[in-house]
This record gives structure tokens, sequence and C-alpha cells, in this order.
């Protein structure tokens, strides 16, 4: 049996609806990236975002539903295979995401009316070789220690794009210690 996609999500008994659409889902994940956020105010925030009315007085519950649609319905957070860190970053990997996904759908995702944040996501999940794919490949390389001659060559062209800006790899606590510290140097 194939399920419908969700567009909405039932908390304490009510169904609210939500934007389930992938451009705000998108602003989300960008939210969860900032570091000058706390990680329960990125939790509000994506409640705001996410839901049209969110429901704030059983906010606890609302975001375990909207982590869970985020998720793509999986209430498990299964995590597979090796952990190699941060690989990619939904601010600075924008533009290669979306083309990622426009070139699996054959379609611009931005040009959509609208495009159900499961769809868009089974669509980054299945992309083939493009930009985005080499940048993660690489960025994978790197941090196992496994680049060959010409994979540093082409880091080393391409390090604009292939290297994570140090502030979306930090956690807000690491970035208030780094922040301390660059107040001691002056």
């Amino acid at each position: 049996m194939i399920s419908k996609l969700p567009k909405t999500l039932t908390v304490a008994g009510v169904e609210y609806e939500i934007h389930s659409d992938f451009r705000p889902c998108f602003n989300i994940m960008q939210i969860f990236e900032r570091n000058d956020l706390t990680e329960p105010e990125k939790l509000v925030a994506m409640a705001g975002v996410l839901y049209d009315k969110a429901p704030f007085d059983y906010i606890e519950e609302a975001i375990v539903k909207a982590l869970w649609f985020l998720d793509g319905g999986d209430a498990k957070h299964t995590k597979k295979g090796a952990d190699y860190g941060k690989l990619y970053s939904w601010e600075q990997d924008e533009q290669f995401i979306l083309s990622a996904v426009n070139l699996t759908l054959g379609i611009s995702c931005r040009g959509a009316e609208y495009l159900h944040w499961w769809d868009f996501m089974a669509a980054l999940m299945d992309c083939k070789e493009c930009t985005f794919t080499t940048l993660i490949h690489q960025r994978k390389l790197k941090k196992q220690g496994k680049q060959q001659k010409w994979d540093k060559e082409w880091w080393a062209e391409n390090k604009n794009i292939v290297e994570l800006d140090k502030k979306s790899v930090l956690t807000s606590e690491e970035q208030a210690q780094l922040d301390k510290f660059n107040s001691l140097l002056g």
C-alpha cells in the first residue's frame, strides 16, 4: 500500500495543518545549522515555521511530531553505517542540493508550485553523480585521510566550495568558547 504524503500532524488529538512544501522545511534545516540559537530556540523556531498555527500549548509533542515529519516519517531516528561527521551544509551547499534534486526529478524544484518535503528528500537521497555528490565524496575522503594526489589537487582547485564554513560546523557551545578565546586575543 502506498501511503499519502502528510500535510497535517496530529498533536494532542487535534490535526494541525503543516507547511509540507520543501521550501519551509529547507529553511528549518538551515535554522538547525545556526550557531546563534540554542537547541531549544531552534526547536521552537522549527515548530513556528512548520505548523500553520503552532500548538504551543503542547509544544513537546508538537516538536516530536515535527521531527518525525522532517525525518521522512522515521520515528526511530535509525543511524546506518559509519559516522563521518558533517559532510554538507544546508546553507553553504544550497545551490548544489537544489541542483541535485533538479537532476533527479528532471524539473526545477524551485519552479514547482509545490513539492512535498518527503518527495524532495527522496529525490536528494537518490541523486546520482553531480556536484553535490562530488562535494560529499571529497569531504568524506579528506575526513578519512584517503585522498589521492588527484583528490588533493581537486580540493585545492575547489577550496572555495568544498571546505565547510567553520561556523557551520561548530555547535553553539563551541562557538561561545571560540568567541571567548578570540576575545582574549584582543
